[in-house]
């Protein structure tokens, strides 16, 4: 009995050891960059601060926007976008950043709202076409609901849904994979389904793909020459890669990147950052701004826009939101009454809350 038991954990520990072996060998080492040796700027401080991230939070590679007084005083990209062929991530490199994709569907919803006069409390099922409309439990529904994620929806994880192939995955069908409201739920209740449904009752509303709309209303408007809602996963020669620490210390392995609906409104957004600087700076500009109209119709005489989040930062309330899926993680925020905007994007899955704290070190160091 002792020989079986003592020949067990012998077994195990093989297993084991080839296990962590199989990690060791499909990860990468912590992204090393030579830090800015006498930082003088702040800009300068900036850099340093954003080199020594990559290697603190293991971050393969990052690119950081900042909008003050109307202007984009910083833009820049550091580390990798791919670790296996070593292709540096740059201003142009294209990268998904998941929920912000939120921010562009609700604009897309206002300026459709907007050119057909539609109030932001009207119920959605009213504003379908009566062949489409979706079954009475959701008569009540607002456009702030599903904003605000205070209708009900929940999003659905089956199985199914988790294998379907591309053609069930398409917008299109996303009613016959929708939840039913559930009407114990009246408070905020965060579900992707409410902004899928966003990007369903425009796509038939309006008679035109989604995501051909949206790029019309929102993306050319704000200036995202090379931004999309896509269609289909990205291929792997598409974006940059996404990455996650392995439970083995400082290492990296890759993330595949999934949508549950193409194109998805909640977070099927691919971009670069260049074009994200452009966009930031439209919306940053409020009333004097590209978005000026729908931000309005969004805010509604509520303290932020619907659709958008409240973030608080070193004491001070933002506007914007966080993103993050399939080892990419993002976060925008503006504030007005500072006139400061800042963005951050990654392709690395945030296990250390890395995306507040660096956002929060470089706020402290541009109002010291």
């Amino acid at each position: 009995m002792n020989r079986k038991f003592k020949y067990s954990i012998w077994g195990l520990a093989f297993w084991f050891l080839l296990f962590l072996g199989w990690e060791w060998w499909r990860s990468y080492p912590k992204v090393r960059l030579k830090p800015v040796s006498i930082p003088e700027t702040k800009y300068d401080r900036i850099d340093s601060l954003l080199t020594e991230s990559l290697s603190q939070f293991l971050i393969p590679g990052l690119a950081v926007g900042i909008i003050e007084n109307e202007k984009v005083t910083y833009l820049k990209a550091f580390g990798f976008e791919n670790l296996k062929s070593k292709d540096t991530l740059t201003l142009r490199s294209i990268l998904p950043v998941a929920s912000v994709s939120k921010l562009f569907t609700a604009l897309s919803l206002a300026s459709f709202a907007l050119e057909n006069g539609i109030s932001i409390d009207t119920s959605f099922n009213s504003i379908l076409p009566k062949d489409k409309k979706l079954p009475n439990e959701f008569n009540e529904i607002s456009l702030r609901e599903l904003l605000i994620h205070t209708s009900g929806i929940s999003d659905s994880r089956s199985f199914s849904n988790f294998i379907s192939n591309a053609e069930k995955r398409k917008l299109s069908n996303l009613p016959t994979n929708l939840s039913l409201p559930d009407p114990k739920i009246t408070e905020y209740h965060y579900a992707d389904a409410n902004f899928d449904l966003i990007g369903y009752i425009l796509e038939v509303s309006s008679k035109t793909p989604f995501e051909d709309l949206i790029l019309e209303n929102t993306l050319t408007v704000g200036g995202m020459e090379s931004s999309r809602f896509v269609t289909e996963l990205p291929g792997k020669s598409e974006t940059a890669h996404g990455y996650k620490q392995t439970f083995l210390w400082k290492r990296i392995e890759p993330r595949v990147f999934k949508l549950d609906h193409y194109p998805s409104p909640s977070s099927g957004l691919v971009l670069n950052p260049e074009d994200l600087a452009k966009a930031l700076l439209h919306i940053s500009r409020g009333p004097m701004g590209a978005f000026s109209e729908e931000l309005a119709w969004l805010q509604n005489e509520s303290e932020t826009p619907a659709g958008f989040q409240k973030i608080t930062l070193n004491n001070i309330d933002f506007i914007g939101h966080f993103g993050e899926q399939g080892g990419f993680s993002s976060l925008v925020i503006y504030s007005p009454e500072m006139e400061t905007a800042l963005f951050l994007v990654t392709n690395a899955e945030d296990n250390f809350d890395f995306r507040k704290q660096i956002s929060s070190g470089i706020l402290k160091l541009l109002n010291p």
